[in-house]
């Protein structure tokens, strides 16, 4: 594991060298929880990344400084409305950051993966959103919507949606609100319930969200023309 970098007074990220230079390349890129940092979400980067050992792996910095320590990526003060901005905001430099990533690693949005958690997780969509040819697949674990999908939005990407059946601090219903926005912009989205989890990734989490990716891989070789978004329990 690289050391955190710092270039140019930038907030800071980890990288992770792949592991198998054999398997395919890609970017795995993760967005940390509210109030988290890099070194807090290594665990599950590395988790993921034992199931793509081909990919290079970075784990961004919230620019915001938090109470504890650790780092936000937008202030969550207000009702959902005072937030929209401060998350589009937060997108946009998200997709600075990752455009940057896939220069240096010479790789495009079709070879990454956007991964976020929470308030990561919010931002990662609203990413793909802001800039649609970024990633391919995003997982968003425990997510929200910053704001209701249009009716002329469209979105090409795999979205899997993964969720604690007893997350308190995100319910689940506004995974099931982004489900049906996401299917109704033309994604291809699912939405996987842990029935024991609250607000966390477990290694169950890593296992749904790896293996949504591994199946959408496949679906894509196999099936260039894809098929409609589906929501499998």
């Amino acid at each position: 594991m690289n050391a955190p970098c710092n270039i140019g007074g930038e907030p800071s990220w980890l990288e992770l060298p792949a592991i198998s230079e054999g398997a395919p390349t890609r970017l795995l890129v993760f967005l940390h929880g509210a109030g988290s940092r890099p070194e807090a979400f290594a665990p599950v980067a590395l988790a993921w990344q034992l199931k793509f050992p081909g990919a290079v792996v970075a784990i961004l910095q919230a620019p915001l400084p938090a109470t504890g320590g650790g780092f936000d990526w937008y202030d969550s003060r207000g009702v959902a409305a005072d937030r929209v901005g401060r998350v589009d905001d937060a997108a946009r430099e998200v997709a600075r950051r990752v455009r940057s990533l896939q220069h240096e690693a010479g790789l495009d949005g079709a070879r990454t993966v956007l991964v976020g958690f929470s308030q990561g997780a919010t931002v990662a969509l609203q990413t793909l959103r802001a800039d649609p040819d970024l990633s391919a697949i995003v997982v968003a674990y425990a997510a929200r919507l910053s704001c209701p999908i249009r009716p002329d939005e469209r979105i090409a990407a795999s979205v899997h949606l993964v969720h604690g059946e007893h997350d308190t601090m995100v319910p689940l219903v506004h995974a099931r609100q982004a489900l049906r926005g996401l299917r109704a912009a033309g994604a291809d989205a699912t939405l996987d319930i842990g029935t024991d989890d609250g607000h966390s990734i477990g290694q169950e989490g890593i296992i749904v969200g790896t293996t949504r990716v591994l199946q959408t891989l496949i679906r894509h070789r196999a099936r260039p023309a894809r098929a409609g978004a589906r929501l499998l329990h």
